[in-house]
């Protein structure tokens, strides 16, 4: 193996013996898709006081890594990366904890505020919400479903719903939907707004097309238009004397 350089992802609150093992995996997992070298990452050491995983990247493969965390930090990451970095921070408020990666120096790289976002929180307000996102998770429980939702907005929402309406949205995993519902909307100190407890209520399957098929439909459609549509309007608007 060649020289390797080692980093930490700290979760506060957890030991080794404290820690489920299928939720560590689930962090594992995020992690992964975060950072992006999973085949040049090698786990040798597990922190006690905490639950700390030290990781080894491979010397050939650092500069990667470093791009990625440099990406990561300025908000141009892949966006995987940036979807998995904000799932790994709600995780951290699911446990009622936050984490820390740090680098061999002790420099926190990326903070996880997980639960201690919640302190900075100024406007709590539930209200209905409607928002477009790639639907990537449907898992059943016993009374519900658990939706997540990747948007550009708001990042990765947790959702539940339906059984029936979960069902329904099976037809559109990994595509992008429009969904309405009522959830808790909230303000964070640096005035952005974030969507948390979200019902889905109603869905959409949501179209991407280009102008040219936009224009292309439109003309399809064997519509009557006036040969000087924008004199059209001005001629009925004078009518009404609201010409301008």
């Amino acid at each position: 193996m060649t020289q390797t350089t080692i980093y930490t992802f700290k979760i506060d609150d957890f030991t080794p013996e404290s820690m489920p093992f299928g939720r560590l995996v689930e962090y594992y997992s995020e992690i992964k898709k975060m950072l992006g070298v999973a085949e040049s990452l090698h786990l040798v050491d597990v922190v006690e006081s905490s639950h700390g995983s030290a990781f080894k990247i491979d010397r050939n493969h650092e500069s990667a890594l470093t791009k990625r965390l440099m990406e990561l930090a300025e908000g141009t990451a892949p966006q995987q990366a940036s979807r998995a970095r904000d799932f790994i921070n709600l995780m951290l408020r699911e446990d009622g904890t936050s984490a820390s990666f740090y680098d061999s120096r002790g420099a926190n790289i990326i903070a996880f505020p997980g639960k201690r976002a919640e302190t900075s929180e100024q406007v709590r307000v539930r209200g209905a919400a409607n928002f477009v996102g790639e639907l990537y998770h449907i898992a059943g429980t016993k009374d519900d479903a658990k939706v997540r939702i990747s948007t550009d907005a708001y990042g990765v929402v947790f959702c539940t719903t339906s059984k029936d309406i979960a069902k329904a949205l099976r037809d559109f995993l990994f595509e992008e939907v429009k969904v309405s519902g009522r959830g808790m909307w909230v303000k964070e100190d640096s005035g952005k707004w974030n969507i948390d407890n979200f019902v889905i209520t109603d869905f959409a399957p949501v179209t991407r097309e280009s102008l040219r098929e936009s224009v292309n439909r439109l003309r399809n459609m064997n519509i009557d238009w006036p040969d000087d549509p924008l004199g059209k309007i001005i001629e009925i608007e004078e009518r009404n004397g609201t010409a301008s």
